[in-house]
């Protein structure tokens, strides 16, 4: 066995440069004896503030090699505010490593997150996990307060603070938006192309606005155009309008449209004898049918759209692979969930401690100043009116923030019962490499996987996608079959291109 290490560089902006970063990590992997060529190298641009976990690539990246890699057996980051800038996001990613035993390394400040025998937590870390996400809890509820005071602001003007607006609108040098002289006409030219035209299906009025408009709807993948023209038709901003977004329609073709879609969706039979856990879920890639399950001798799932790109896999080997890709992806979202009650309850109670010590420190230098105040006023050096007057301002202020600490002891008092009582540090990881009961197995299927989506290549293999229910984010998994003299042979399509022989 070849012990690999995950060199995981992040930078929140594309005008910061990752690969200093990168190469550092890089240099100190080769000095803690990896070789560059088991190196596993993951860069991403994205914000550790905006993101959850679920969201961050990066991280879902670093849990799928762990997860698919029993060589990976060490982590290495820059610092810690590179794993996560939340406090709850920090504890989840350092319980996951513990758990598995991965060697984690920071280099600023330096330390390592297991002791040598992997047992147990190093003291150092501890302690700097728990300085800085402290620390990086209270910068992130400054800054989140700067940008609400003034989106709110721009809110009640009715003008957009930040982000792209939505097609069909535009902004002015006011910030306000307004309909755009283009794409407002054409949002309503494709609701009405729908809703007139009764044989319309969503793909065929995709072909049409691409057409006509060649340059904003170049010609794609029919899933795709599908869900182009679907995303506009659920968009409800362009029939309601809000406090940033006029109307581009008029409900009465909004209706329209939703009445004719509602006709023309279809459902896949679920009531079949034959289990299968692709149902519904595997597609051709290019019809965008959904591939049906048939048994008997073919027991296949087969795309039967015509015989011009007749497409079929067995079923057992196409099952086998659904359930390596959604076994990884619901191990990596239940080390999401197993401390998450834990850390978020505790992080709370944090909140609320802190909250209290400084509504404790605010009452302390009151109070120091009501008693300077009496000082003075025995001494007969403030005027009866001013002092009467900034007595009573003191003393209020003073009674008033006493009041928010009782409703804030209250609070941390039931958090800490929750913890008492509810028994919520027994939650335990569920042992889903376990798992072979049919219906449950489905179950997770249903839950975490999207499509998966085969196409033919052209030595006659099959090449297999997968695409994933949000807020969950994995990298773009591939597979290859392949089905030559009576051999079936499975492939995994690793992101550097090589393929691993899995089967």
């Amino acid at each position: 066995m070849t012990n690999k290490i995950i060199i995981l560089s992040r930078i929140s902006t594309a005008p910061q440069s990752i690969e200093s970063q990168t190469n550092d990590l890089i240099r100190e992997a080769e000095r803690l004896g990896y070789d560059k060529k088991h190196h596993i190298i993951i860069e991403s641009v994205e914000s550790a503030i905006k993101l959850s976990e679920e969201e961050r690539i990066g991280l879902q990246k670093l849990k799928y090699y762990i997860e698919t890699d029993k060589d990976v057996d060490c982590v290495i980051c820059w610092e810690p505010s590179r794993l996560s800038r939340q406090q709850k996001t920090l504890y989840s990613i350092r319980d996951y490593l513990i758990n598995k035993k991965i060697q984690l390394y920071i280099l600023n400040p330096y330390m390592k997150l297991l002791t040598d025998d992997r047992t147990q937590m190093d003291t150092t870390a501890n302690i700097v996990f728990s300085l800085f996400s402290t620390i990086a809890e209270n910068e992130m509820m400054i800054k989140k307060e700067r940008f609400m005071r003034a989106k709110n602001e721009l809110t009640k003007q009715g003008k957009k603070s930040a982000g792209a607006v939505i097609f069909g609108y535009m902004k002015d040098k006011d910030k306000n938006c307004i309909l755009h002289p283009l794409h407002s006409k054409i949002i309503t030219d494709i609701f009405t192309h729908y809703a007139e035209n009764e044989d319309t299906s969503l793909w065929e009025t995709y072909k049409y606005a691409s057409t006509k408009w060649p340059e904003i709807f170049p010609m794609t993948e029919y899933i795709k155009g599908q869900h182009k023209i679907r995303h506009f038709f659920e968009t409800e901003y362009y029939y309601k309008g809000n406090w940033c977004y006029p109307p581009i329609i008029s409900e009465e073709l909004w209706n329209k449209v939703h009445d004719k879609m509602s006709k023309a969706r279809c459902k896949p039979r679920y009531n079949t004898k034959l289990n299968y856990l692709g149902r519904g879920k595997v597609r051709c890639k290019e019809c965008g049918n959904i591939m049906t399950g048939i048994g008997g001798n073919v027991k296949a799932y087969c795309c039967c759209t015509d015989k011009q790109h007749s497409l079929q896999i067995n079923i057992d080997i196409m099952d086998w692979i659904i359930w390596e890709e959604v076994r990884v992806a619901a191990n990596i979202a239940s080390s999401l969930d197993n401390s998450s009650k834990i850390i978020e309850i505790n992080t709370k109670i944090t909140n609320k401690k802190t909250e209290y010590n400084q509504i404790e420190s605010y009452i302390n230098e009151k109070t120091t100043k009501l008693d300077k105040l009496v000082a003075l006023y025995l001494d007969d050096k403030i005027d009866n009116n001013i002092y009467n007057r900034r007595y009573d301002e003191l003393n209020k202020d003073i009674n008033d923030k006493r009041k928010q600490l009782e409703t804030i002891q209250s609070q941390i008092n039931e958090l800490e019962s929750v913890l008492a009582n509810n028994n919520i540090t027994e939650i335990k990881p569920v042992l889903l490499d376990d798992i072979t009961d049919f219906d449950i197995k489905l179950e997770y299927v249903r839950k975490y996987l999207k499509n998966a989506i085969l196409s033919r290549q052209e030595d006659k293999s099959i090449l297999i996608e997968f695409e994933w229910m949000m807020p969950l984010v994995l990298p773009r998994s591939k597979y290859e079959y392949h089905f030559k003299g009576g051999r079936k042979k499975v492939y995994r399509i690793n992101e550097d291109g090589t393929k691993d022989w899995i089967r």
